[in-house]
């Protein structure tokens, strides 16, 4: 296959409906066929560099790398799976590897039944296997079914760390985290207020993720995954109201970085209050208030999370999970990706319920083996 006939396949896959909609991955798309055409060496490093300008390799960098081509190659398979079906050739990253392949699609050669009756038999188990492939793909899943069936895009939203670039506490110039700066809002507002400072400071242009950014998207692809779903990324420092609106949403992340999904939970929860970094609790039965703080140590071993099912604006559905720390992140994300646990765990907790808040304890040694202990539960 000639080089141009690789680019005009890409030019191709680029301008469907699958990749229109995701201009993330198509970016990252281009980049990597670019790169694999010119022999280019690719890492994690590499790809971060060109695409963001800066070397900032570290593991949560990395982390952040990964989670894209995982979603990039999701992408393809659903490309490939409905507008790609008929494509001659067909673009592949294999795991572990980010140089993008080229394969031509196999046709399957016909054959003639040498028997009627081994026809109607294997015809007959065929039949059986893919209705029962289809009855468990439509099978309900709880509290996630409406993301699957209205009409909807899921957009999941991942809580990041707006960064500044400016002089470091080492003297040297690099990435800067203010918890008062979390968008380009609130970096231009200080500089206005602050006009000295405007030739020290520059917005940087890349965000900070932690881990439970990679386990957490992890997690809820599995899950969209097996229903043949899929859904866009976007970091929360780069969200608007308007965003949101629009879409089914996930919320994946801290509340430290004050991101707008804290609206929306105090909005839709008449008995919690997330407020400068504390949880405000008024029980519905008892009228007892309570006061949980949401930063425990540096959550390594327990901590809060919240997981919170609410109603979004313009019919929209939306589920937030939060936590300062990765574990509580980690666990509730893994936990209520999985339909037994739910069903066994968490259905008695909230009947025929849609909507409703839970409060837990994550406890998890080496931020492993993670067991939730439920605190509070608020249906909606």
């Amino acid at each position: 296959m000639e080089k141009q006939e690789k680019l005009e396949s890409l030019e191709k896959v680029l301008s469907s409906k699958t990749f229109v909609r995701a201009p993330s991955s198509s970016v990252l798309l281009k980049f990597l066929v670019e790169a694999t055409l010119n022999n280019k060496d690719l890492k994690e490093t590499t790809i971060s560099m060109e695409l963001f300008g800066k070397n900032y390799a570290d593991e949560k960098s990395d982390a952040h790398i990964r989670v894209n081509v995982y979603h990039l190659r999701k992408k393809l398979d659903k490309y490939y799976l409905e507008e790609g079906k008929d494509d001659q050739w067909r673009m592949h990253i294999k795991k572990g590897q980010y140089q993008v392949t080229f394969e031509e699609r196999k046709k399957d050669a016909p054959t003639q039944p040498k028997n009627y009756n081994k026809l109607i038999i294997a015809s007959t188990v065929i039949l059986l296997v893919i209705t029962g492939w289809y009855v468990r793909r439509e099978e309900r899943v709880l509290l996630w079914q409406p993301f699957f069936s209205n009409s909807k895009q899921t957009t999941l939203f991942i809580g990041d760390f707006f960064g500044i670039m400016g002089t470091t506490v080492t003297g040297h110039h690099g990435w800067n985290r203010d918890y008062d700066i979390n968008n380009l809002s609130d970096y231009y507002q200080f500089v206005e207020d602050h006009p000295e400072k405007k030739d020290e400071v520059t917005p940087a242009n890349y965000p900070y993720v932690t881990g439970m950014a990679a386990n957490g998207t992890m997690n809820i692809s599995r899950l969209f995954h097996q229903k043949n779903k899929d859904f866009d990324i976007q970091f929360s420092s780069q969200t608007t109201a308007k965003d949101v609106s629009k879409h089914n949403s996930i919320y994946i992340g801290p509340i430290k970085n004050k991101n707008l999904f804290i609206d929306f939970f105090n909005d839709a929860n008449p008995n919690f209050r997330i407020e400068n970094n504390f949880l405000f609790y008024k029980n519905s039965l008892s009228g007892r208030d309570t006061l949980i703080s949401l930063s425990i140590d540096d959550g390594s071993v327990y901590e809060h999370a919240i997981v919170s099912r609410i109603k979004g604006p313009n019919d929209t559905e939306q589920f937030i999970f939060f936590s300062d720390h990765d574990i509580g992140v980690k666990a509730t994300t893994e936990k209520f990706s999985d339909a037994g646990w739910m069903k066994s765990q968490l259905l008695p907790q909230i009947g025929n319920h849609s909507y409703f808040t839970g409060v837990f304890l994550v406890k998890g040694k080496n931020r492993t083996n993670f067991e939730l202990e439920l605190l509070f539960m608020e249906i909606l």
